[in-house]
């Protein structure tokens, strides 16, 4: 499999758009690289420039890499790459990120030699690119294109809104991203959750109906696997549940579950990332998630997303849990008897969640009230959004 991916296609046909949609969905943090934009002069076109992707867009002189002279000849400024270009490049592999961009590679950097071979280096290494190739013939370019370790997709009008999911999906592969449930078998999955954790459901949904009080409205179920929370939520209130996963695997084994359950009217499946939750501001009773909190890579990034979509007086029961110590004990010898790594790997998991501060990392996040459950058998957080709570007010900058 490709540990790189890029886009190509005609002009116009949305490859950057595209591409900032897909980045749009993950920490911004964890992401390095550049783009290239346009410079109008005279609402002309007069130029091209490269950005680093985590500064302003200012124009500047040192960053033009073609410009339009005599009206329709363009000149490319291979300096501009081998020096400012070279620069962005080296800081990627400096900060170690988790994924780097590179919108886009194409024949103004011809005579770009340095350039080139970094960019080469970073392809060579280990961590994952998603750019977009411009459709030349050039000896670097097909150079790229040839590549093993390059998945190249062709996007056009017609297919580009298809390709969007099907691009997010290749992109959780090669990256550690929502590093949990992406790589999970689904159907493994399903057969340990009924065989082994199908007590957890129904006595974590009790526990979470006594605990909020919320019987009634929109509930989202983040990172909900095959979707056993949720319904069981589902079967003790009035909750319309929206069953959300990144994994299209799991959810197709979820829809199977909802129909099992006759609940199709009140409970249904969503693909999305819990880093851009597809929901609007303030219009989520309840959000619950058991699990996936072990496996975000960016806690504040998700949990400020939750609290987004909450509305006002609305809450999240985000955690992991067993719903009691007897269960835990239970489970824990029947996972341990299928996994000999079960016990170490949940121990390391749990340590790296449950340390953190969860009040200081969310103390910038007004109108926000935080119970921490955290016991032998389970680690909650209670996200209480204020009833007087008002847009705009969210995170202190």
């Amino acid at each position: 499999m490709g540990n790189n991916i890029f886009l190509t296609g005609d002009l116009h046909v949305g490859k950057t758009t595209l591409i900032n949609q897909l980045i749009s969905k993950l920490p911004v943090h964890e992401i390095r690289g550049f783009r290239t934009s346009r410079y109008y002069q005279d609402k002309k076109l007069a130029g091209f420039y490269i950005e680093d992707i985590c500064s302003p867009p200012v124009v500047k002189e040192h960053k033009f890499i073609g410009r339009c002279v005599n009206n329709n000849h363009w000149v490319s400024i291979p300096a501009t790459f081998d020096d400012y270009g070279v620069k962005i490049l080296e800081g990627c592999l400096r900060d170690n990120p988790k994924l780097i961009v590179m919108d886009e590679l194409g024949f103004f950097e011809d005579d770009a030699t340095l350039f080139q071979e970094k960019v080469l280096q970073i392809l060579d290494s280990y961590i994952p690119v998603l750019g977009v190739l411009k459709r030349k013939e050039t000896d670097f370019l097909n150079l790229i294109r040839s590549r093993k370790d390059v998945l190249l997709f062709e996007i056009t009008p017609e297919n580009r809104n298809i390709m969007s999911g099907v691009i997010f999906d290749e992109l959780l592969k090669i990256t550690s991203f929502e590093s949990g449930n992406h790589h999970l078998d689904a159907e493994s999955y399903e057969e340990t959750a009924r065989k082994v954790f199908a007590p957890v459901y129904s006595l974590i949904a009790e526990q979470i109906k006594e605990k909020t009080n919320i019987t009634a409205g929109l509930c989202l179920d983040v990172g909900a696997g095959t979707g056993h929370l949720g319904i069981a939520l589902a079967k003790i209130t009035e909750l319309n549940v929206c069953l959300l996963d990144c994994s299209r695997e799991m959810l197709a084994i979820a829809g199977k579950n909802i129909v099992a359950a006759g609940l199709q009217d009140r409970v249904h499946t969503l693909w999305g990332n819990v880093y851009n939750l597809p929901q609007q501001d303030g219009t989520v009773d309840l959000v619950i998630s058991r699990g996936s909190l072990y496996f975000w890579a960016d806690k504040k990034c998700a949990l400020k997303e939750i609290f987004r979509v909450l509305s006002p007086g609305g809450m999240a029961y985000v955690g992991g849990g067993f719903g009691s110590p007897e269960l835990k004990r239970k489970i824990d010898a029947q996972m341990q008897a299928r996994d000999g790594c079960w016990e170490k790997n949940m121990n390391k998991r749990v340590r790296a969640t449950e340390n953190l501060d969860y009040k200081q990392l969310l103390a910038d996040l007004d109108g926000l009230n935080l119970e921490i459950i955290n016991d032998e058998a389970n680690m909650w957080l209670l996200m209480r959004k204020n009833i007087n709570y008002q847009a705009g007010t969210a995170w202190a900058e």
